[in-house]
């Protein structure tokens, strides 16, 4: 993912998202993620526990971007 000032141009500030919206994304990613590690390895659906753990990344660097 590119930084902010990438995205949106030099000197332009964007806002921060609220600690507990990300903390309450992320709890919820976690548990979702806990249930689909409770399979079976050989019958569990992988892409998706992937694409839950880049989510995770996702919401835990949300706010750390440079801007």
């Amino acid at each position: 993912m590119h930084t902010n000032a990438y995205l949106y141009g030099e000197g332009v500030e964007v806002m921060q998202i609220p600690q507990e919206v990300i903390d309450d994304r992320l709890g919820k990613l976690k548990v979702k993620l806990a249930e689909l590690l409770d399979h079976s390895y050989y019958t569990r659906d992988g892409k998706r526990c992937n694409e839950v753990l880049e989510a995770i990344g996702f919401w835990e660097s949300i706010n750390k971007r440079n801007v």
